[in-house]
């Protein structure tokens, strides 16, 4: 009985932040859990404006066992900084420089990750191929009707065809079409929630389409959904959005 209380007293007294990783990691699907919760948190965070809670999700995350030697930390730096490479192009590099110093600040010094995962970044062939790949994949058609609307301001993402310089070379070709670090999949699970905190509706679509293109199960998509509202909530932010059950042309 005496155990139970201290079991109940202690999940009382448990920091809510805590509570909310502890949630959102238990919640997530399965086959995404290890590597996957904490990278939709991340991006979570970035697209509610709250990015200086970086910092606690890296404390949280380094507490763990398997995070217990300097290499693992490492590597799941480079993680949690290719997620917020990847956020520039969909939230903006001010919010992403605040959120990596807020989990600079709070490094080991013998931690340090210093080799650049992109200091290799050129536009050329294999980028614009690259890129053309994994729109195929997540647009299936280069003349979707987003693409046909932006006719007239070929410039500006997500034009999708051929003459879309800044969506072949720059949005996929250098952002989001690489793999190295975090898969097709993964990357998604840093897109979707970049992305669904900000309340836009037609993106918000394209990428719960996108992540049953990609392979993961609509089941899946909707655990994934439920832990973004929650922490879009914890960051008093109320989502409106549409949700995997209604798309209709995956």
């Amino acid at each position: 009985m005496g155990n139970r209380n201290s079991s109940t007293a202690a999940a009382a007294a448990k920091d809510p932040l805590t509570k909310l990783f502890d949630e959102a990691e238990a919640n997530f699907p399965p086959r995404f859990r290890e590597h996957g919760w904490y990278l939709t948190v991340l991006a979570s965070f970035i697209g509610t404006g709250q990015q200086k809670l970086a910092g606690r999700l890296y404390e949280h995350l380094v507490a763990q066992p398997q995070y217990k030697t300097s290499a693992a930390r490492q590597a799941l730096v480079r993680r949690l900084r290719e997620a917020l490479v990847k956020c520039i192009i969909i939230n903006g590099i001010p919010v992403v420089i605040e959120a990596v110093t807020s989990i600079n600040e709070v490094e080991k010094p013998e931690d340090k990750d210093f080799p650049s995962s992109r200091e290799d970044w050129q536009i050329g062939p294999e980028t614009t191929e690259r890129a053309s790949k994994i729109l195929k994949v997540l647009y299936k058609s280069e003349n979707g009707n987003h693409a046909l609307t932006l006719e007239a301001h070929r410039d500006i993402p997500p034009y999708s065809k051929p003459t879309a310089w800044i969506s072949k070379n720059v949005s996929y070709g250098l952002f989001l079409s690489d793999h190295r670090i975090q898969s097709m999949q993964e990357t998604e699970l840093v897109v979707l929630p970049a992305i669904m905190t900000q309340n836009l509706q037609g993106p918000t679509y394209w990428h719960l389409r996108a992540c049953l293109r990609v392979g993961l199960e609509a089941e899946e998509v909707e655990a994934i959904h439920k832990v973004i509202e929650s922490v879009a909530a914890y960051c008093g932010k109320k989502l409106d959005v549409q949700r995997v059950k209604d798309v209709t042309d995956a």
